[in-house]
């Protein structure tokens, strides 16, 4: 990017427009050819009032007449013949531009075909996703829109590694897609920054949670430099944070720092052309950040105790928007903003021989930053508050690992007539009262979770069957096709998982040692225990693929929360420094 170009076509055009001035028409365009004469005088005025010299200020004036020009003439094309044309830059690559001529009934696949054909570039497109099966005006496309096509290179090797990048945002949207999926109100919370539960409705929820989970995996892309792959990802989040009520988004700050993370992806890539989308990304963020955090962070002070780490956004919002203004040619502005930025950078940065101390002690680099960040650089203050997080981490984990306990235990109880979980508290509750666990368990599942119906259950049943057949265990389904899988009958399975009280390893042993007896041979089970099998069989396999789903998308994701706070500033401090230096220059 030719920065001084940038910024002085910038001006010009902010220029032209406070004054009215339109290359297009006379007295800069007569009987179709420009004049000449006229546009070298408006140069020198521009000249003396923006201190640009006059033969590059010329060639600017030259090209946005051409641009005026041309965007003239497709508006012409398009009246006429319903053809619209699309203006394509190339992001990571080569750089280059070029026109595309299509209806808009076409769909967003076509025009991607269209881009790799015509360009030799794999492609996706800014501000939005483009749906492949959609039409590109259903997709709000319009005639001279631009289109955003991020590569790698034209090189094979990086064509293959741009596949590999799609194909890897296929699979986390598809596991992300799974995982939402569960309706079970246990299997997937969504809280506030208070940590209270939000009651949502179930689509609501899963795009919710499919927008985080591709938030986090860009995040983890954007950590190892995979600027592309990280700015499709957050694409895609945004995609379903927009499925989402506006108040539910207030409600959480994850789409305001989406937003962020979007306008900085647009400035490590280079792309002055998508500085309109990062306009209105930054102020939505700027506005939501305010109003969750509060106007000086006082929300956040009361509900973190500190707000050095979130700093770091409000100095990456500050870069941003001085950057912006620049591209805008808002000179005086971007001084402020950029400014206001160098302040910031210097209250957060860190003391090396503190952070060394904290390694030192075992710390790791990021919790050891995290640390002096949120203290403000004093490092006794610092060790107390990493020696609180790990136990509030540790607390945490705990909680988190009971639930999941909880969990299994639950689905491996099954659920009531209703289709309702057992609830485990009354089932603990009449266990300790001296019932047989699995007996209570089916008493519960029969009865909806009614305690005393339960109760009343038990006694009956214990009553009529009497010591010994008490003693004769339920089993669940699960048992059930797990002996069955291994060749025995469904009577056999059920007799000798009752007699064992539901213990798998147990029942297989003696089935295994009666083998070859008359009377040990296949007995057909009734079509009700098949179905019963087969679903238990289909759960088995949908539960893998769940684990296996979390699992990919588990990887490379932090487990800390404020891992996403965490940059040593270095690119930050060098897009300072560069801009600084061209605005004093």
């Amino acid at each position: 990017m030719d920065f001084n170009k940038e910024h002085y076509l910038a001006r010009i055009r902010q220029k032209l427009q406070e004054d009215g001035v339109k290359l297009w028409i006379s007295p800069y365009f007569v009987d179709n050819k420009t004049n000449v004469e006229n546009l070298q005088e408006l140069a020198m005025n521009l000249s003396d009032m923006l201190a640009i010299p006059c033969n590059a200020i010329l060639v600017m004036l030259t090209t946005l007449q051409s641009h005026a020009l041309e965007k003239l003439a497709s508006r012409n094309q398009f009246q006429q013949t319903g053809m619209a044309t699309l203006r394509t830059k190339i992001v990571g690559g080569s750089g280059a531009q070029n026109k595309i001529v299509i209806s808009l009934n076409e769909s967003g696949e076509s025009l991607k075909r269209r881009i790799i054909s015509e360009m030799n570039h794999p492609s996706t497109t800014s501000g939005l996703i483009l749906d492949d099966s959609k039409s590109l005006q259903a997709q709000k496309v319009t005639n001279n829109s631009q289109i955003l096509a991020i590569v790698l290179s034209c090189d094979p090797a990086s064509q293959k590694m741009e596949e590999r990048i799609f194909q890897e945002v296929e699979m986390i949207k598809a596991d992300a897609d799974l995982l939402a999926s569960q309706e079970d109100e246990n299997y997937l919370r969504i809280a506030d920054q208070l940590g209270n539960i939000i009651a949502l409705p179930f689509e609501e929820k899963k795009s919710l949670a499919v927008a985080m989970a591709l938030h986090e995996k860009g995040r983890s892309a954007l950590k190892r430099n995979q600027v592309s792959l990280a700015l499709t990802l957050f694409h895609e989040a945004d995609s379903k944070f927009n499925a989402c009520r506006s108040e539910l988004l207030r409600a959480v700050d994850n789409a305001a720092l989406l937003n962020l993370d979007i306008a900085w992806c647009y400035l490590l890539l280079g792309n002055a052309a998508d500085i309109p989308d990062a306009v209105v990304r930054l102020n939505q963020c700027e506005q939501s950040l305010y109003k969750t955090y509060g106007a000086q962070m006082e929300r956040l002070l009361t509900l973190k105790g500190s707000t050095g780490n979130e700093a770091v956004l409000f100095l990456r919002l500050h870069l941003l928007q001085g950057v912006v203004a620049f591209h805008q040619g808002k000179t005086l502005e971007s001084i402020k903003l950029l400014n206001q930025a160098k302040e910031e950078i210097q209250k957060l940065t860190i003391n090396d021989g503190d952070l060394t101390q904290l390694i030192g002690l075992g710390f790791t680099l990021s919790d050891a930053r995290l640390s002096l960040r949120a203290c403000r650089g004093d490092l006794n203050a610092a060790c107390v508050y990493l020696q609180r997080r790990e136990a509030e981490r540790e607390e945490r984990l705990k909680k988190e690992e009971e639930e999941e306990e909880r969990d299994r235990e639950r689905r491996k109880l099954g659920k009531t007539a209703n289709n309702q979980w057992v609830n485990l508290g009354y089932l603990n509750t009449i266990v300790q009262m001296g019932f047989e666990r699995s007996r209570a368990a089916e008493g519960l599942k029969q009865t909806n979770n009614d305690i005393n119906r339960t109760l009343e259950f038990l006694q009956n049943d214990f009553d009529s069957f009497g010591t010994d057949d008490a003693s004769r265990g339920y089993f669940s389904e699960e048992s059930l096709a797990q002996v069955i899988s291994m060749g025995f009958s469904v009577e056999k399975a059920k007799e000798m998982l009752e007699k064992h009280n539901g213990d798998v390893e147990r029942a297989v042993e003696e089935l295994a040692s009666n083998l070859g007896r008359p009377d040990d041979q296949p007995v057909a089970g009734t079509s009700r225990d098949f179905e019963k099998v087969e679903a238990t069989r289909k759960r088995k396999e949908e539960t893998k693929k769940e684990k296996a789903a979390y699992k990919r998308l588990a990887k490379d994701i932090p487990r800390t929360e404020e891992d996403h706070l965490d940059t040593g500033l270095e690119l930050e401090s060098e897009y300072l420094h560069k801009y600084l230096s061209f605005l004093t220059s």
